[in-house]
């Protein structure tokens, strides 16, 4: 008769189980003690590299969700001490929906956007506790106008075009124009206009031009004439973004995801719920970009972006 014979684990198999269980125990995070909730607006490389920095910086444990997968939840943030929303309809979303007693830092959105946020729910009592604060997505002007000079040192005036939401920082553009030593030049563009009447005018009576993310103003059709009537006239155009300088602008100042998941890390572990919050802020950390070949065709000798980057730096100490 065969007899099925099952052979006991040795000593050193049991240490081998009992040592793995022990480290899964300490390493493993459950869900209760996820302090910090990042919720994107939407499901996006861009918020989730943004998410994903954050995340490796934040020194306790965070969960990572979109705003469907949180409203599928009902909104639940019991388990989470502080929570974070990536661009503007995560934070609008979570204005109203997070509890007053728990913070909410709002990151990667456009200024203009967070001060209609801040608009809209003006009554909320998180505004007036000080439980909500942003960091901005776009550049000040002062950064940008920088870079202007910096590549421009003899530009005595600088244009743009302003629409119907850059017009309300006309005050800030002449603030940072005249810390600069710079005549702003602008035209107001309406939807009915015809952008090529108005900047080929406004871009050929200025030194440099100051491209602003303005939807109303910079669709697809205007930015390619902004880059054209520049490009016709031999005057340097400041871009917003690194993709408007890979298109032909000859530079721009930009802050990645990366930096902004840095930054947010970096104040979401400075203040915690019993602080009230700072003040909404721009990135701190930045970087330039240039078009080599947009420089050589204006006969300018720009230095690198490594170089523009460290000056930008050493100006704002």
């Amino acid at each position: 008769m065969n007899h099925r014979y099952q052979q006991k684990p040795t000593l050193h198999q049991w240490l081998t189980l009992l040592i793995g269980f022990v480290l899964s125990c300490v390493f493993a995070v459950p869900e209760s003690r996820a302090d910090h909730l990042i919720v994107l607006s939407r499901q996006l490389p861009s918020y989730q590299e943004v998410a994903d920095t954050l995340a490796s910086k934040l020194t306790t444990p965070s969960k990572i969700l979109t705003l469907s997968e949180l409203k599928r939840q009902n909104y639940d943030y019991s388990n989470y001490q502080q929570v974070i929303a990536l661009g503007a309809s995560a934070g609008d979303a979570l204005f109203q929906t997070v509890p007053e007693g728990k913070h909410l830092i709002i990151s990667f959105i456009p200024r203009q956007t967070y001060n209609a946020l801040l608009l809209k729910h003006k009554n909320h009592p998180r505004v007036a506790n000080g439980a909500v604060t942003a960091i901005y997505l776009d550049q000040p002007y002062s950064r940008q106008l920088a870079l202007a000079k910096l590549i421009a040192p003899q530009a005595k005036s600088v244009a743009t075009a302003l629409g119907p939401h850059s017009a309300n920082d006309l005050n800030l553009l002449r603030s940072a124009a005249q810390g600069h030593n710079l005549e702003l030049k602008y035209e107001t563009l309406q939807e009915t206009d015809n952008p090529i009447h108005k900047l080929q005018p406004l871009i050929k009576s200025a030194d440099i031009f100051l491209s602003l993310p303005d939807k109303s103003v910079f669709n697809r059709t205007t930015a390619k004439w902004i880059l054209y009537i520049s490009f016709k006239q031999r005057i340097p155009l400041i871009g917003f973004s690194k993709k408007y300088v890979e298109a032909g602008a000859l530079a721009a100042v930009y802050s990645s995801p990366s930096d902004l998941g840095r930054q947010t890390a970096e104040l979401a572990n400075q203040y915690t719920n019993t602080a009230p919050l700072p003040k909404p802020t721009y990135p701190q950390y930045f970087h330039v970009s240039t078009n080599p070949t947009a420089a050589h065709s204006l006969h300018l000798n720009i230095p690198s972006e490594e170089t523009l980057t460290k000056q930008l730096i050493e100006l704002e100490k």
